[in-house]
Order: structure tokens, then sequence, then C-alpha cells
């Protein structure tokens, strides 16, 4: 992740800072319940999650609450719950489309962050 960081341009001033580049979990973490401890496995990895999805309903436990609540449309597999690289970049608090020059970093980086594959940007306001 220290090698991506380097190579997207640094922004003009103060204001804006690059922190870091991380992977992150999209759209949350995967969470698991006991109907995925199945015996069929030692492990609890991509596969045995597959299986206990496909052979004794579990789900994510997350997107179950955020549906049962109307949060979320439906159940995503395993395989629907993702890690993507996003940028975060430290900005001073406030609505973000009035920090000076912060549009048009975004724009001049977007090529740089599509190269490496990053997905996103966040943002840390203090």
């Amino acid at each position: 992740m220290k090698q991506l960081i380097k190579q997207i341009p640094r922004p003009k001033g103060e204001h804006i800072k690059v922190l870091e580049v991380k992977s992150i979990p999209v759209p949350h973490l995967y969470c698991i319940t006991p109907k995925h401890l199945t015996g069929k496995s030692m492990f609890l990895n991509k596969e045995a999650i597959r299986d206990a999805e496909k052979n004794h309903s579990a789900v994510c436990d997350t997107c179950r609450y955020l549906v049962k609540h109307g949060k979320q449309k439906e159940i995503l597999s395993i395989d629907e719950h993702l890690q993507e690289l996003t940028l975060f970049l430290e900005v001073p608090k406030g609505d973000l489309n009035a920090i000076l020059g912060l549009k048009e970093y975004l724009i001049k980086i977007k090529p740089f962050l599509q190269e490496l594959k990053i997905g996103g940007v966040a943002f840390k306001q203090v």
C-alpha cells in the first residue's frame, strides 16, 4: 500500500493531506452466524461459507439485519462482499464542496486512482 500512495500526486496547500490507501470491505464485513459452523470443514474459509450458504441457509448476519430494517434491498452472498482499495484524505471540517481546491485535486488524481485500481476516496474531517 505504501508503494501505491507514493504514486499519487500530492495536493497543493496544507489543508488537504494524503493519509493512506487501505483495503476496505464493501458494502460491509461479512458476518458469520452459527449456521456457518456446519462442521463440514475445520476451517471457515470462503469455500466453507459458500457451502453453508448453499446447503444450510446461512447468510451474512449484517445483511439479514439491514434487509429486515429496510436499509438494504437484498442479502448478499460471500462473493458479493468485496474488498476495495480506498484513498483516505484529511480535510477541514465542513461542507466538502466548500473546501478550496478539493474538487480540482480529485479531478487531477482520478486517472492515477483508476490506473492504480483505487476505487474510492474517503475523507477524515479535522
